[in-house]
């Protein structure tokens, strides 16, 4: 039954327009970020935030790219699967559905693993762009790229895919919530993108420690495998718990309320 659902989302999942624009963009952001790292780096010394030369030549070297695209990714994903449910309810279509699965569970699971593989799909995408985008910036640099196939480079940089697609995972799961919930894709992406660019970024500055506690700044943490101030497990088991919540509450919002288009 899930499969069903799952495969019937997928039908608009791999509409040209949607498909080519997601891969495509995501993996020319992550292949910009890369670009900008290594075009940035200095030769020795501290360069602010960003690594220099010789940190890109660590084992670590060929993930800065794609770990400094992560909030961007995110917000790409959370739009997508924000206007993937709220545009059922605004273009009428969600009845329909409902027709065919009464089951609004099923067609909600089935609606969201689809959303999820399309957007994990993109990422693995992106990521591979923005190793390739690497190599090319590394000789154009001089920057020993040795290290990067060593077993250490080959673990650092599987964590660091795990760890950046949990993330994106984490912005989609928000999204759908905030889609589900405003029934708007207009109103569910200006929504979201307000909150977790502008709005967390202010109040992270005024109120110091507020990473600790706000999702879209937990979720950049989980990315980074964790940071000085929070831990990577803090970070995983807050946004789980946030997220978790917030699910059930919309998903028995989603199975009580009427459809009315």
């Amino acid at each position: 039954m899930i499969l069903a659902a799952f495969r019937s989302e997928w039908v608009k999942l791999r509409r040209p327009t949607l498909l080519f624009g997601t891969f495509v963009g995501l993996a020319a952001a992550a292949s910009l970020f890369s670009i900008l790292i290594f075009t940035q780096a200095r030769h020795a010394g501290s360069g602010g935030d960003l690594p220099n030369l010789e940190d890109l030549a660590q084992p670590n070297g060929l993930i800065h790219g794609l770990s400094r695209a992560t909030v961007l990714l995110g917000i790409v994903a959370f739009g997508i699967a924000a206007a993937q449910i709220a545009s059922e309810y605004t273009l009428g279509t969600l009845r329909q559905l409902l027709v065919r699965q009464p089951r609004r569970v099923i067609l909600l699971a089935g609606k969201y693993l689809a959303v999820l593989s399309f957007l994990v799909a993109a990422v693995i995408f992106a990521a591979v762009a923005s190793g390739l985008t690497s190599v090319v910036m590394a000789r154009a640099r001089g920057v020993d790229t040795a290290a990067w196939s060593s077993a250490t480079g080959m673990h650092d940089l599987s964590q660091a895919l795990g760890n950046v697609t949990l993330a994106v995972i984490g912005f989609a799961t928000l999204g759908m919530i905030v889609g589900l919930v405003l029934r708007s894709s207009v109103a569910a992406v200006i929504v979201g993108f307000a909150y977790l660019l502008p709005f967390e970024s202010i109040v992270g500055v005024i109120v110091k420690g507020t990473d600790r506690w706000l999702p879209g700044e937990l979720l950049s943490v989980i990315a980074q495998g964790g940071t000085p101030t929070v831990g990577y497990a803090a970070a995983v088991t807050t946004v789980t718990i946030y997220l978790t919540v917030a699910a059930v509450a919309a998903v028995i919002l989603f199975t009580h309320r009427d459809v009315t288009a």
